[in-house]
């Protein structure tokens, strides 16, 4: 019987000793991990906030059966105040394989490690405690197997705090992940429930958010998968009366690679959207992206990561950018160009109870040198472009109600500025057939091949291209006093400009004039002003002394009015129109202008309907005069 208790001992103190050593082996690899554990969540906090939090290890107690690690989580870059901004989490970690408080919750996997980490109570987190009643703003639960995988499962306490008149609520919030080795891979979510933060002047409201990946570290250092957010509402409040509400937000991001490649898309989605009170209807965004470059692409990020950190560490005044940094931006776009990249837009989408405009593109890319300097490309990357732009003209009027009465105009005001905007730029379309009306649709494609664009078939300029887009922008949008005319082309017939031309419009249109020339020798066309209401009409043409191949011609109409003219007429008029520009000049004489460019290539007929609109703004600029008067 005693041999027998003797030999029970024996073997259980064998089994205490297995187990006490690979409890102590366990802790000793999870100590000997750590440092690599924190190397890598270094690494990636660097990636997502340059220079500004550094997670440290401050005291590492190891036991045979638990042991307990101090981690600080600080704010390098952060001001020298007092108390220093610091949060310190304690880990106290159970050693596997079996730790017993799992076995008796039913847990029987082999483990390495159980961990349950708190915040600890320091000066710098002292009223969070207090608000809190001495408790841990993070309860945290980690379980970590024999590979080193980790399952999070973490809670956050709904709080409120007051402090420096800053209020925050804070409505508590859950983290269910698991890692991979090293921080390999993710997958997850964090749920938020509600943020309020705010003080006298602003305010921020985040409701029912939830971030959500499933990535795995590629190649380049990329996070391969997907990841993306959805926000149930967000409020901002901001002096001067601006209130911005948008629900229903949800952001997708996916990324994958192909051998030395990487394709991917993004979605953005805003369900509904109103600034103060003013419905704006819902946004969506797709866009899809393939045969990006890996190492190109990575090192646009590490660019980015650079100039982030150098903003965040250096005083505004800073000259954040240096010559390397452009070379560096210049090379990454060459290593990309060179495996043919592509994107498409599919769509950008708005739309309102009145209708919905959309925006769709597809773009290709070839391969282009950087240029001997290091700065710049040598040539062209894109190959061709195609987009439809689509807009509806009941939504772009609602639209332009809604701001008008915003501003402070009756409803009656609003309408007939909004009536008077619409025709205007349906004046446009059709004056230089840069779109097709259906029904209430207003459609305009874009097109680029073999270095030349196109506008519904019509061959323009790529500078008149980017003109058009900000054409159909309404004035009553825009804050500027005065605006550039847009010039679309219609066929490539004229490539340069000279006075035979105009003279030849002149004389169709029946307009008496006499050619001369200026100071500079560039050629000028005075022009009878008729029953037009000015004083004199020019048309100059600009740089032809030097270079018989004329581009430009300045249209230019001057007033003699019968008193000074008020600022405020021309400015008022200038937001009202987009196709010419009003000044008074040194002789308070109001003057109306007007460019033609022969950039690109430019048709007879586009040339003509410009003189026939300028002389037709003309008329309308007297009439604005006289009834001020």
């Amino acid at each position: 019987m005693k041999r027998k208790l003797v030999i029970s001992a024996g073997a259980l103190a064998v089994v205490f000793a297995g187990y006490a050593a690979s409890s102590w082996l366990s802790g000793s690899r999870i100590q000997s991990e750590t440092e690599t554990i924190i190397d890598a969540a270094n690494s990636y906090l660097t990636k997502q906030w340059p220079d500004q939090v550094l997670l440290t290890q401050t005291n590492y107690e190891r036991g045979i059966f638990t042991s307990r690690v101090t981690l600080s989580l600080s704010f390098p870059t952060a001001e020298n105040t007092n108390p220093k901004p610091e949060i310190i989490f304690v880990n106290d970690i159970k050693h596997g394989p079996l730790p017993i408080s799992e076995l008796m919750k039913g847990h029987f996997n082999v483990i390495g490690a159980s961990i349950q980490t708190t915040m600890v109570r320091n000066p710098f987190t002292e009223e969070l405690f207090k608000s809190l009643n001495g408790q841990s703003l993070i309860q945290g639960h980690t379980i970590v197997d024999r590979t080193g995988r980790a399952r999070l499962d973490w809670t956050a306490r709904p709080v409120d705090l007051n402090q420096n008149n800053v209020r925050s609520s804070f409505g508590g919030a859950s983290l269910k992940t698991e890692l991979g080795a090293r921080l390999s891979s993710t997958r997850g979510e964090l749920v938020l429930n509600n943020l309020k933060i705010s003080d006298d002047q602003s305010s921020l409201e985040i409701r029912d958010s939830r971030i959500h990946t499933d990535t795995k570290n590629g190649s380049f250092d990329l996070k391969l998968g997907s990841h993306g957010a959805d926000i149930g509402s967000l409020t901002v409040s901001l002096p001067k009366g601006l209130n911005l509400k948008a629900e229903k937000i949800q952001s997708r991001f996916e990324l994958k690679e192909n051998g030395a490649l990487v394709d991917g898309s993004a979605q953005y989605e805003v369900g509904a959207l109103s600034v103060n009170k003013v419905d704006l209807g819902e946004l969506k965004f797709a866009a899809t992206y393939g045969n990006l470059d890996g190492k190109g692409l990575k090192s646009l990020i590490d660019l980015y990561a650079n100039l982030i950190s150098r903003s965040m560490n250096n005083p505004q005044e800073a000259d954040l950018v240096n010559a390397s940094d452009v070379k560096q931006f210049w090379q990454s776009l060459h290593i990309l160009s060179q495996a043919a990249p592509t994107i498409r837009i599919a769509p950008v989408s708005w739309k309102t109870k009145d209708g919905t405009s959309q925006f769709e593109l597809n773009a290709a890319f070839g391969p282009a040198n950087v240029k001997s300097n290091g700065i710049g490309l040598a040539s062209n990357p894109l190959t061709s472009l195609e987009s439809t732009l689509t807009l509806s003209r009941p939504m772009i009027s609602a639209l332009l109600m809604q701001y008008m009465r915003a501003t402070g105009l009756s409803a009656t005001q609003a309408k007939s500025r909004s009536d008077t905007e619409i025709k205007t730029m349906m004046d446009a379309v059709a004056q230089f057939k840069v779109g097709k009306f259906e029904g209430d649709k207003l459609t305009v494609h874009f097109d680029f091949t073999k270095d030349k664009f196109k506008i519904n078939g019509q061959q323009m300029s790529i500078d008149k291209m980017f003109q058009f887009l900000a054409s159909a922008i309404p004035s009553a949008w825009v804050d500027e006093e005065s605006t550039r005319q847009e010039k679309p082309d219609e066929t490539a017939e004229i490539k340069h400009l000279d006075p035979s031309v105009l003279a030849s419009i002149l004389t169709t249109s029946d307009y008496n004039f006499e050619e001369t020339k200026d100071d500079q020798g560039d050629p000028v066309l005075k022009i009878r002003p008729g029953s037009t209401g000015a004083e004199k009409i020019e048309f100059i043409f600009i740089g032809c002394a030097t270079d018989p191949t004329c581009e430009d011609v300045l249209l230019r109409a001057t007033f003699l009015p019968n008193r000074p003219i008020a600022l405020k007429i021309v400015n008022n008029w200038n937001l009202r129109n987009r196709w010419a520009r009003a000044y008074v000049n040194d002789q308070r004489e109001a003057v109306i202008e007007m460019d033609i460019s022969a950039y690109g290539g430019i048709g007879r007929d586009a040339v003509e309907a410009m003189v026939n609109m300028f002389f037709k703004i003309v008329g309308d600029f007297s009439k604005d005069l006289s009834d001020s008067k």
